[in-house]
């Protein structure tokens, strides 16, 4: 694609130079290029007088879908920053999202907006609402009552506001201009050399930067095929692999756990795929290995973040070997590995993971104390913890907010974890710290197991491995973990209500 100042002239290029090439296949109904732009340009119109100024926000609220696609270049065109809405939210969520997002429109599927209408309707500064369909292009549903105040162009003319996913504390905004996607799109392009003969899986959510930018920006922006997912369905998604011969999958490690564990049945033949990644989580060995045994496929990682945009992915000419590695940086990305006083670390030597790149932000909108801590230099302190080898290839380590001090000594919840999962009998694990009454943190396990399993067995199984100190101090049974859209487990809603360990 030829260098464009905005990523709709990019899309728009790109949709005129093919315009009968299949942008999108969904539900076994072909879209071309042609098509698709035509359905996204009705959009623009529709929402027009409504940006009245360049950095009016709009949400968008729909499932993996060519709905999103058009929904969101509509909104690029428009001048509009595009702020993606999880489409699975519930009220309070919902109404957090949208007070905070103050777009002077919401533009969704039909779906979406039945099940969000009684939230919609008591929201005190509402946006105007829109309907889209490839009938209908974008249907006028209400007109709205918030101004929508415009993000400024401080870096560039601003294109999309996420938010952090709050994980270990209050989300962020996070805004980012076309110039960060269009230089990310460009150096994913050339780093997995997409081609429009490529056939993507839209299986990671759309709302969520991986999803967004790793596969359906990727995907219109070299002219590939995509084929969206809106409801992950195990045996569905291994049909759809194997009859449409799809070359390109990127996920999130809760979809490799699931499809490595899932029995085959009938024909499944996954050999077209020729690069299969995961974002967004630490993937476990056990889950990687399970996945390679059953497919016969390498998962590489990719590292990134919401700020950041994507940081290092695994090139690896022998993936297997180098498993647990996120790669090297990619190309123009500086990392750098800082002790706690900020002072640069040699090879091989654990600490924070601080990242200078084109593709991120330049700090927290709104929120100058977060921006002060986690952006400083020209870097973005990650609060990842890590290593880099001397031929530059990143391992994550864990998180530095999460280290749990145990007596004075620090415990990786991580390193707990990927012991607790060799345990036959477990198929997810969390460890997290809780305030102790001697003034330290105990050590905590949430499980979830495949069969009936006991806190004594998980204990013996850690005392045989693990140092004193790192063995859980409480151990509880759940039939599942809190968990984001993009599969990232919600510490924060772990609570301490754990079976103690016995004395």
């Amino acid at each position: 694609m030829t260098a464009a100042a905005t990523l709709a002239d990019a899309f728009d290029g790109l949709c005129a130079g093919q315009p009968g090439r299949v942008a999108v296949r969904e539900g076994g109904h072909d879209l071309t290029y042609a098509q698709l732009l035509e359905w996204s340009r009705r959009i623009s119109r529709a929402i027009d007088p409504l940006v009245r100024a360049p950095g009016q926000r709009i949400a968008l609220m729909a499932p993996n879908s060519a709905a999103f696609v058009a929904g969101f270049f509509a909104a690029a065109r428009a001048g509009a920053v595009v702020g993606p809405v999880n489409p699975g939210y519930g009220s309070h969520d919902l109404t957090s999202h949208l007070n905070d997002l103050d777009a002077v429109a919401l533009l969704a599927d039909a779906t979406s907006l039945e099940r969000a209408r009684p939230t919609l309707e008591a929201l005190p500064r509402a946006p105007a609402l829109f309907e889209v369909s490839a009938a209908h292009g974008a249907r006028a549903l209400r007109s709205g009552t918030t101004a929508g105040e415009p993000l400024p162009a401080i870096a560039g003319p601003p294109l999309l506001q996420q938010c952090t996913s709050g994980s270990t504390g209050t989300p962020k905004r996070v805004i980012r201009t076309h110039a960060n996607l269009l230089s990310e799109l460009e150096c994913l392009r050339r780093t997995f050399a997409a081609t429009e003969a490529d056939r993507f899986l839209g299986v990671a959510p759309f709302f969520h930067v991986n999803g967004l930018v790793r596969t359906m920006l990727t995907s219109m922006y070299t002219g590939a095929t995509l084929y969206p997912v809106a409801e992950f369905r195990r045996r569905e998604i291994t049909t759809l692999l194997t009859a449409e011969r799809i070359t390109f999958l990127g996920g999130v490690p809760q979809i490799f756990a699931i499809l490595g564990q899932t029995p085959l049945r009938g024909h499944v033949d996954l050999s077209s795929l020729r690069l299969v990644f995961s974002s967004s989580a630490p993937l476990t060995r056990a889950d990687a290995s399970r996945f390679r045994d059953q497919y016969g496929i390498v998962i590489r990682q990719l590292y990134g973040s919401t700020e950041t945009g994507t940081v290092s992915f695994n090139r690896d000419a022998d993936a297997e070997s180098s498993q647990e590695s996120v790669g090297q940086a990619l190309e123009g990305v500086r990392v750098e590995v800082l002790d706690s006083e900020g002072r640069a670390l040699g090879p091989d030597e654990e600490g924070e993971l601080a990242i200078a790149s084109p593709f991120a932000t330049a700090g927290y909108h709104g929120n100058p104390e977060a921006t002060a801590e986690s952006f400083r230099n020209g870097f973005y302190f990650s609060g990842d913890l890590g290593i880099v080898a001397p031929d530059g290839s990143i391992r994550l380590t864990g998180r530095k907010k999460l280290l749990i001090n145990r007596g004075g000594f620090k415990v990786n919840p991580y390193e707990v974890e990927d012991v607790i999962k060799l345990h036959p009998k477990v198929a997810e694990v969390v460890v997290f710290g809780t305030p102790s009454p001697s003034g330290d943190d105990a050590v905590c396990c949430a499980i979830v197991s495949t069969t009936s399993c006991t806190a004594e067995e998980i204990l013996l199984h850690c005392k045989e491995r693990l140092a004193d100190f790192k063995i859980p101090a409480r151990v509880e049974f759940r039939a599942a973990l809190p968990k984001s859209p993009a599969g990232k487990i919600l510490r924060g809603q772990l609570s301490a209500s754990a079976t103690s360990r016995p004395s």
